[in-house]
């Protein structure tokens, strides 16, 4: 699974036209699985009404295409057909960070984007705990200063649907708080990281969205974007992959967005292509001149080294899907409630008998 070529050719170039127009000032197109992903660098701030009218009409004009083709599934992540200029609950997710150039901790600009298919946003929290609050995954913590002050950390509570409901974790003296929470994943997610010595700079930013929370039926995974800035005072790339390469993270995910499977890192557009829905992700590492200008990227996940993670990854996969829907294979029942299955427990509660000793 992966977008039609025509698909991204209409991404691509609504992106071009935007940044000769002056909506923006760079950009670049992606895709990971079906997802496709717009990179936009501009100056109009957080939240900027016509950068998300222009996003979603870029979704739009692609879901129109993939219908003329006879796609299958094509607009299934779109909830609403015109957003009131902000992209946030009309489906595809949003992480956004605005940038100061020239302050005496950040000379230049540096960042990673990851897209992931196939999970839900909490899948970022492991990672991110690990490198933001554990010096055994990033040795940066213990050996730059500008670290030792620590971070906040904002989690959202994405069962909660009237506003965002949102905690601020301070590390490291609240490492454990910030565990206690981020063992249930398909709830709590990491929303945003901001340093606690430049406290005007934020690090990281999530597009941490629950569709079934807002469709209220199954409508696909959640498949989320972050956006973390690196280098300098903050930590570096090969920190940040470092959780991904050590450890096979489990994620809510896989077809039908059922099961219990481990997360598996890919090179840039990459397809979903492995057995049943393995879920996916790709980091990609830019810089970003003064005038707002994109880098090459950086292709973290693709080169060689990651071929024997990505074949760890999979052997586990394969038998951890084997134990298919029984006790932790399948996905939590709260992940669960909007499909099928709830048809059929309320039919089987009716069966049920309950006999007197």
């Amino acid at each position: 699974m992966r977008p039609g070529d025509d698909m991204i050719e209409i991404a691509r170039t609504s992106v071009e036209d935007a940044t000769k127009n002056g909506l923006l000032v760079d950009g670049w197109v992606s895709h990971t699985g079906d997802d496709t992903c717009l990179l936009m660098v501009h100056r109009k701030g957080v939240g900027a009404p016509d950068v998300h009218n222009f996003a979603h009409k870029v979704f739009m004009d692609m879901t129109q295409k993939a219908k003329d083709r006879g796609y299958y599934a094509a607009g299934q992540d779109l909830l609403v057909d015109a957003p009131s200029g902000n992209l946030k609950g009309a489906g595809p997710g949003v992480a956004e960070i605005e940038c100061t150039f020239g302050t005496p901790e950040r000379k230049v600009e540096s960042f990673m984007l990851v897209t992931a298919d196939k999970c839900g946003p909490g899948a970022y929290g492991f990672p991110l705990a690990m490198v933001f609050a554990n010096p055994m995954h990033n040795t940066g913590l213990l050996l730059k200063k500008e670290m030792f002050a620590g971070f906040d950390v904002t989690v959202l509570d994405m069962n909660h649907t009237d506003g965002d409901r949102t905690i601020t974790i301070h590390l490291p003296e609240e490492h454990l708080l910030l565990y206690a929470l981020l063992r249930n994943p398909d709830r709590f997610a990491i929303l945003e990281i901001h340093s606690r010595m430049y406290p005007e700079h934020q690090i990281v930013s999530v597009a941490a969205t629950r569709l079934h929370n807002i469709s209220g039926v199954y409508s696909g995974k959640d498949d989320p974007a972050m956006l973390i800035r690196t280098q300098g005072v903050f930590p570096a790339p090969e920190e940040l992959v470092h959780p991904w390469a050590m450890i096979d993270q489990i994620v809510t995910g896989d077809c039908r967005g059922s099961h219990n499977m481990p997360i598996m890192p890919v090179a840039l557009n990459s397809a979903i292509n492995g057995p049943y829905c393995h879920p996916i992700a790709a980091a990609a590492a830019f810089s970003l001149s003064h005038e707002g200008r994109l880098s090459q990227p950086i292709d973290c996940f693709g080169g060689p080294g990651w071929d024997y993670v990505r074949l760890r990854n999979q052997e586990f996969a394969i038998k951890f899907r084997q134990q298919g829907t029984f006790g932790v294979a399948l996905a939590a029942q709260e992940e669960l409630a909007y499909t099928g299955l709830k048809a059929l427990d309320s039919q089987l509660a009716e069966r049920f008998e309950t006999k007197r000793a």
